[in-house]
């Protein structure tokens, strides 16, 4: 059974062959629907900086699986063990302070009718971002929005002033 194995996705050859790496990426294919599930939508969906790191080396590694640069199964292993790992800080996230070390926390950048200029430097947000956003929201000037806050996924929403 194994050799079998072996011969279908070409774990003891050299060089792989077309046939190998088709194999490999159906293979691959089908473990990153599962990673995928098992980390939930989320980490596709909201794109935190915790999310997009998975994202990012679980793509990088499972295309050494593919183009049979290291060693398949180890490699799957290696996925895997990201994926696992993900969902379980995930799930500690759900306490207050490791939810601020992994996830961040929302900034505030305008209230009280004043910018605050530091975190719009920290941040590496422009006038001309706030001035998009604000358009986004059908605002010419500030004078109907209440606070504006930069939010953990690197957006920025604007609250309006109550009866605005």
């Amino acid at each position: 059974m194994m050799s079998s194995i072996d011969d279908l996705l070409g774990l003891t050859r050299e060089e792989l062959e077309w046939n190998h790496m088709v194999l490999r990426a159906v293979v691959v294919f089908i473990l990153a629907i599962i990673l995928i599930r098992v980390t939930g939508m989320r980490t596709f969906g909201t794109q935190s900086a915790f999310d997009i790191v998975l994202s990012i080396t679980i793509s990088g590694v499972l295309s050494r699986c593919i183009t049979g640069h290291y060693p398949f199964f180890p490699t799957l292993l290696a996925a895997t063990t990201l994926a696992v790992c993900h969902r379980l800080v995930a799930a500690l996230s759900r306490y207050g302070p490791v939810n601020k070390v992994i996830q961040g926390v929302p900034v505030c950048l305008y209230s009280g009718g004043k910018l605050h200029g530091k975190m719009f430097k920290w941040y590496s947000i422009s006038e001309n971002d706030l001035h998009r956003v604000l358009r986004e929201h059908g605002l010419e000037n500030m004078d109907k929005v209440d606070k504006i806050w930069y939010e953990v996924d690197g957006k920025i929403s604007v609250i309006m002033k109550p009866g605005e």
